[in-house]
C-alpha cells in the first residue's frame, strides 16, 4: 500500500509545482525575450507587439517597400487618415512600424529619438516616442535614396 501513497505525493508535488500568478516562471527558466526588435531609446521605447495604443496618443505609420513588393524603395510615415507626415506638434506618439523587407529598415532620428528596425529582419513593432520640437529624418539606412523629413514645432 505504500506505493499508492507515494505516487499520490508525487502527484501532488507535480500539480502544485505549476501553481502561481500568471507573472511567475517556472524555477530555471529563462527570461522572456521582448517582442519587440527594436530597442529603448532616450526617445522612445517599444511597445509589445499587438498592444493597443492609449487612445490620447496619437498613432502614426512608418514602413518601408509596397504591399505588393516588400522590397520596393519606398519609405513613408503617415498619419491615422494614410496622410504622409510632414509637420507635427510636439507631444507623444505611437509610431507603429511595418518592415516586411529583407533589404531595407525603418530608420527614426531626430532630438532625443533614435529608433531602428534591422536589416535583414521583417518585423512589425510600435515605438512609443516624444518628439521635441526639431527636424527629424526617417530613412533606410542601406539606401540613402530612400529618406523623409518631418519638423516638430512648439505646441
Amino acid at each position: 500500500m505504500r506505493a499508492p501513497a507515494l505516487a499520490l505525493a508525487a502527484l501532488l508535488v507535480l500539480a502544485t509545482a505549476g501553481c502561481g500568478d500568471d507573472a511567475s516562471e517556472p524555477a530555471g527558466a529563462p527570461a522572456a525575450e521582448p517582442s519587440s526588435a527594436a530597442s529603448p531609446s532616450a526617445g522612445g521605447a517599444p511597445a509589445e507587439s499587438g498592444a493597443a495604443a492609449d487612445a490620447s496618443v496619437p498613432v502614426l505609420t512608418a514602413s518601408v517597400g509596397t504591399p505588393d513588393d516588400p522590397e520596393a524603395y519606398v519609405i513613408s510615415l503617415v498619419d491615422a487618415s494614410g496622410e504622409e507626415v510632414t509637420e507635427l506638434p510636439a507631444g507623444d506618439y505611437v509610431v507603429e512600424v511595418e518592415d516586411p523587407s529583407t533589404t531595407h529598415n525603418v530608420h527614426l532620428e531626430g532630438p532625443g529619438v533614435d529608433e531602428s528596425t534591422t536589416v535583414p529582419e521583417t518585423t512589425t513593432t510600435q515605438w512609443r516616442v516624444s518628439l521635441q520640437p526639431g527636424d527629424y529624418v526617417y530613412r533606410c539606412d542601406p539606401h540613402p535614396s530612400m529618406v523623409g523629413e518631418l519638423t516638430v514645432t512648439d505646441v
